[in-house]
C-alpha cells in the first residue's frame, strides 16, 4: 500500500480541519440558545454562516440546556408544601415503626403459643390451601 494514501486517511481524502474552537461554537451556540440573538444576528456579528450556527445548536443542545443554572429560591407555598411534607415523612416513619413492632409481638405470641400448646400455628411452605 502507497505511504500517501495511509497519511491521507480513508479513501485518500483528508479531513478538513474546523475554523473555530469548540468553545467559540459552545459560546455561539449558547447566545442563541437563550434568546438574546437570532440566527441571523449571529451570523453577521461571527462572520459564521447561518446553517453553520444552527448545527452547532443542534450538536450541543442537550449539553449547553442541562448545564444552565437553575433557580435555587422557594417560594412561601413551596417551603410550606416542604414543611407539612417533612412533618407527614416522620408521622409515616413512626407508623412505620409501631407496625414492625407489631409484627414482632405477634410472631413472638406465636412461637410462645406454639411452645406452650404444642400446636403448630404459623403456615408451612408449600402447603395447600383448602
Amino acid at each position: 500500500m502507497d505511504k500517501t494514501v495511509r497519511e491521507r486517511g480513508r479513501k485518500g481524502r483528508r479531513g478538513r480541519k474546523s475554523q473555530h474552537d469548540l468553545a467559540f461554537k459552545q459560546k455561539v451556540a449558547r447566545e442563541y440558545m437563550n434568546g438574546d440573538r437570532s440566527y441571523q444576528q449571529l451570523s453577521v456579528q461571527y462572520g459564521v454562516d447561518r446553517p453553520t450556527i444552527c448545527r452547532w445548536v443542534k450538536r450541543f443542545y442537550s449539553e449547553l440546556s442541562v448545564s444552565e443554572p437553575t433557580s435555587t429560591e422557594m417560594t412561601d407555598a413551596e417551603k410550606k408544601e416542604l414543611e407539612a411534607l417533612k412533618r407527614q415523612n416522620a408521622e409515616l416513619k413512626k407508623k412505620l415503626e409501631y407496625a414492625d413492632l407489631k409484627v414482632i409481638a405477634f410472631e413472638t405470641m406465636i412461637d410462645i403459643a406454639e411452645k406452650q400448646l404444642g400446636v403448630d400455628i404459623k403456615k408451612k411452605p408449600g402447603t395447600k390451601q383448602p
